[in-house]
């Protein structure tokens, strides 16, 4: 990874990709960030991270060949219609924004590469589950170009475009449901009397080993539960109150939901 990378956008999204790929030893004087108008985020991610930061849309295009398309999708076409004009063929442009597909982004551009992706907040421990989706004027060498940056922060799937929207529902959005899950557990530890601390880091280490578990072995999500779950024990009594409740049907509508959303961010 030798490219020098423009995002354009300062949000929580830049922020933790710049996080991820700083940790992953890429130089900061190789991350160049531009934003329509949050100058105070352009200055506290050069003082946290050593970016640099970047006045105008034209002289992002200059100095980067990978240009990460990062801000609100509402904003698109005033970023394009400023980008457009300076983006040539030796550009690879990455778009992560919700609804927004390859061929929208194609619109403004040339012939240049376009890639949609769908990362997700770990990335910034390097942890990340991105999927990408290649347009149709990518070829191999962008393919492997986008796949070699996102390795650097996790793991890279490439899928079909088409499943793009339900793939921001599940993992784009996914770790806001963990992260539910985890407040749901402290603040249960501590309803049954664990004190805050050592709540939090069971709670913790809980969701991290289960995970790592089904990671790590292959096994089937379903058989771990149902090895955890004897007759008549404390895990079958409390999985009958999570089923009673309606634990997994409000899971799917909730992925269900996020996939409609994000095709109507799209447009």
């Amino acid at each position: 990874m030798n490219a020098t990378i423009g995002f354009v956008g300062a949000g929580n999204f830049t922020e933790a990709l710049v996080r991820g790929l700083r940790a992953a030893g890429v130089g900061g004087d190789r991350i160049l960030v531009t934003t329509r108008s949050r100058v105070d985020r352009l200055e506290a991610l050069r003082q946290q991270w050593g970016i640099v930061p970047v006045g105008d849309k034209p002289g992002l295009c200059r100095a980067a060949s990978i240009l990460i398309l990062a801000m609100k999708p509402q904003d698109l076409h005033e970023a394009m219609v400023e980008l457009a004009p300076a983006v040539t063929s030796r550009h690879l442009i990455i778009t992560v924004l919700a609804g927004v597909t390859s061929e929208a982004v194609e619109r403004y551009v040339d012939g240049a590469p376009v890639i949609r992706a769908m990362p997700n907040l770990p990335m910034a421990v390097r942890a990340g589950a991105t999927a990408i989706a290649c347009g149709r004027h990518v070829r191999d060498e962008h393919r492997a170009l986008a796949r070699a940056l996102f390795d650097l922060v996790g793991e890279t799937i490439e899928v079909d475009e088409g499943w793009m929207n339900a793939v921001t529902a599940v993992s784009g959005s996914g770790p806001a449901y963990v992260y539910l899950l985890i407040e749901s557990l402290i603040e249960a530890a501590v309803a049954v009397g664990i004190p805050p601390d050592p709540a939090r880091a069971l709670a913790l280490q809980t969701v991290l080993g289960a995970a790592r578990l089904v990671r790590d072995t292959g096994a089937d999500p379903a058989d771990l539960r149902h090895r955890v779950t004897s007759p008549g024990g404390t895990t079958r009594a409390a999985l009958a109150v999570l089923e009673a409740r309606g634990f997994k049907p409000a899971v799917i509508e909730a992925v269900r939901r996020a996939t409609e959303r994000a095709r109507e961010l799209g447009g």
